[in-house]
């Protein structure tokens, strides 16, 4: 293949991966990993601790987002 062809493959395959990852709000980013770390985190605990656990981990990311902010304001 021409070289000049490789190089934009490969600057197109970047340009793609980036549009894709900043159609990503942080909000939908944090929802994503939320559940996951919540779920593994209350795992470990026994099973009549399970549900509270996954009740009291669990914050909007609206939540998240003011608390973060007062840190950061801080």
């Amino acid at each position: 293949m021409n070289s000049q062809l490789i190089v934009f493959i490969k600057v197109a395959l970047f340009t793609l991966v980036l549009i894709s990852f900043s159609g990503c709000s942080n909000k939908e980013l944090y929802e994503s990993i939320q559940p996951k770390h919540n779920d593994n985190e209350c795992r470990k605990l026994p099973a009549h601790e399970y549900d509270e656990c996954i009740k009291h981990e669990t914050k909007s990311y609206e939540e998240y987002k003011k608390e973060r902010e007062e840190v950061i304001n801080q």
